[in-house]
């Protein structure tokens, strides 16, 4: 610790001993390079984008405002909008609706042209579908109705059948009764 010690005092003793001093006199512009302004050209100086500017502002304004500048004799005349009179607006817009009447029924025309045509075409092909249907129907129909009409004639047949197979026994029963061997056949019919 005596270190340590030691080397406090002496930190001590070195900043009681230090003393202010005056900042001495320098020529203080020759520290720093003396920047000097480029000189600019002409068209390099920052009035000429300005006026460029302005000047695209009053050209877009004219145009905006439909600025019209005449000579005549007496000095200029400045006119803004159109210009046009009473009549030649009436005139101009009678025009446009012409036009745009026109473009509205040729429009129309073919709307009413394109939608005949789709309904025709829907219509085809629903009745072509309800034919097809109706087609498929009627044969499923036709083939169930001839399966049930030879059903029924099988049917019949084998009923017909059974019943002559009756008929026929009885028939024979008769004809050949194992009593009546006397040589006399009887030929009733028991019903």
């Amino acid at each position: 610790m005596n270190k340590s010690h030691e080397f406090e005092q002496w930190v001590q003793q070195t900043a009681d001993e230090t003393r202010g001093e005056a900042v001495p006199e320098w020529p203080r512009e020759l520290t720093f390079r003396a920047t000097r302004e480029p000189k600019l050209r002409w068209w390099q100086r920052p009035l000429l984008p300005v006026a460029s500017l302005a000047c695209s502002a009053l050209a877009l304004l004219a145009i905006v405002s439909q600025l019209q500048v005449q000579v005549t004799d007496n000095g200029f005349n400045v006119h803004f909008g159109g210009g046009l009179t009473e009549q030649q607006l009436q005139a101009a817009v009678a025009e446009q609706m012409t036009t745009y009447k026109a473009q509205q029924q040729l429009q129309m025309a073919d709307y009413a042209a394109n939608l005949r045509e789709d309904f025709r075409d829907d219509v085809a092909a629903a009745n072509q579908q309800l034919v097809n249907y109706v087609l498929t129907t009627s044969r499923s129909e036709r083939q169930q109705d001839m399966e049930d009409l030879i059903r029924y004639v099988n049917a019949q047949r084998e009923d017909d059948q059974v019943y002559f197979a009756y008929q026929l026994s009885q028939v024979t029963e008769q004809l050949v009764e194992p009593g009546s061997l006397d040589g006399n056949p009887t030929f009733d019919t028991k019903e």
